[in-house]
């Protein structure tokens, strides 16, 4: 089993840009780049599909010093 990878080196790993990802998820670069940044806690939906088009196992960012913030209910899938 290959290690998870985040978002941003999923990404850069694959050459896959913010613009090109989040059309494939349906949502925003400017979304995924909340996500990237440890800003938002990454949607369950965007791991699954992620890990559905291209079998990679994606984990959230962890940075002590950013606040994370839960999307409301609504944005869940």
């Amino acid at each position: 089993m290959s290690k998870a990878l985040t978002l941003k080196e999923f990404r850069k790993q694959y050459g896959i840009t913010q613009k090109d990802l989040a059309k494939l998820v349906g949502t925003t670069p400017s979304t995924l780049s909340k996500y990237e940044n440890g800003i938002w806690v990454i949607n369950q939906c965007v791991i699954d599909k992620v890990k559905e088009e291209y079998g990679v196992d994606i984990k959230p960012v962890k940075k002590s010093t950013v606040v994370t913030k839960h999307l409301p209910g609504s944005f869940f899938c």
